[in-house]
């Protein structure tokens, strides 16, 4: 099985320190935040979040910094916020930091008994005036945890407003935006073996969480204009959900050279009609193929040539460019026009 074989045209590449360290133990090295893509890396005891700029002849428009919150050691999921903060996740608290660094709340839970196998999340919603995050729930009458929670806290103060009981318990947890959209908010929750993918809804101020496609398919890369991408965590198949339409489904069997799957955890809308998605034998291996899919059928339409290197894991913005990583460099690219 064969595809046209399209070049990739090097845009621009820049150097984000801490990027390769912070992208092997956390989950939030690439977010969607208020309709802008977000890069995430930690150096020297400080977190550095970097704005992907709409001027695709850059990487970074920008980079904002903090020191690591916490008592002195690594922090867990940070996010963004449209006023130029920081929001943090601990094991047992959600702090929220103001641009010059100072802390503007903190609000503590009970921490999780096991922090390697559970953590939090966050991410702001409702214009900005909310801080959606997961934490432990409510000790039953065995004295046990119970289901976990999603809490909605005010931004300006940490004040608890709402929250809602999610299917999961003692879960890892990873908050992404619509890039079109942000009122759309979508959760993967990792529960041992298990994952549950849910899209949260703020209605005033009541919580509510909603199930999107089957379990054990995280959401992944950019989503636009209401679609989303699920990719199966064995990398066999790969789901296109939008609302009002039935599912799109592909079995890598049937769409891939023989022996290669989806890998990597970032297949995601180069634009409204293509997807990006990296394919290989095996997780984690070099040697892996960039195909172009049609954004409607799944199917694969082109395989990308880099002139002079090899990439892998592809990050497509959802403008018609992309990002690929080596260590702490970054390069951003664009399918040739000798190409199309």
């Amino acid at each position: 099985m064969t595809y046209p074989r399209i070049t990739a045209e090097l845009l621009a590449q820049e150097e984000l320190p801490g990027l390769d360290h912070r992208s092997h133990n956390h989950l939030d090295t690439f977010l969607v935040r208020d309709g802008a893509c977000w890069l995430v890396s930690e150096t020297e005891g400080r977190v550095v979040v970097g704005l992907v700029a709409s001027d695709t002849d850059r990487v970074l428009a920008e980079r904002r910094s903090w020191p690591v919150p916490g008592p002195g050691r690594n922090q867990g999921f940070v996010s963004p916020l449209p006023d130029g903060g920081l929001a943090a996740v601990d094991n047992g608290s959600v702090s929220v930091h103001d641009s010059d660094g100072g802390l503007r709340w903190r609000y503590e839970f009970r921490p999780w008994p096991d922090e390697d196998t559970a953590g939090g999340a966050c991410v702001p919603v409702g214009s900005a005036r909310r801080l959606l995050v997961t934490t432990t729930g409510h000790i039953g009458d065995d004295g046990l945890l119970g289901a976990d929670l999603c809490v909605c806290l005010d931004l300006a103060d940490g004040r608890r407003v709402a929250d809602t009981e999610l299917p999961s318990a003692t879960a890892g947890y990873v908050f992404q935006q619509s890039l079109t959209d942000p009122a759309q908010i979508f959760l993967d929750a990792l529960m041992g073996d298990t994952f549950f993918s849910l899209e949260l809804s703020l209605d005033g101020d009541a919580v509510s969480a909603r199930p999107v496609g089957d379990d054990d398919e995280p959401f992944a890369g950019v989503s636009l204009n209401g679609a989303v991408l699920k990719l199966d965590v064995g990398g066999q198949w790969l789901t296109r959900c939008e609302p009002g339409r039935e599912d799109t489904f592909v079995e890598a069997e049937d769409v891939l050279p023989k022996g290669l799957r989806f890998v990597g955890h970032r297949p995601g809308f180069l634009d409204d009609g293509r997807i990006l998605a990296a394919a290989a034998a095996e997780q984690g291996s070099d040697a892996n193929h960039h195909l172009i899919l049609d954004g409607h059928t799944l199917q694969p339409v082109a395989e990308v040539d880099y002139p002079g290197t090899t990439c892998s894991d592809p990050l497509a913005l959802g403008d018609g460019t992309w990002l690929t990583t080596e260590g702490d460099l970054v390069r951003r690219w664009r399918v040739s026009d000798d190409s199309e």
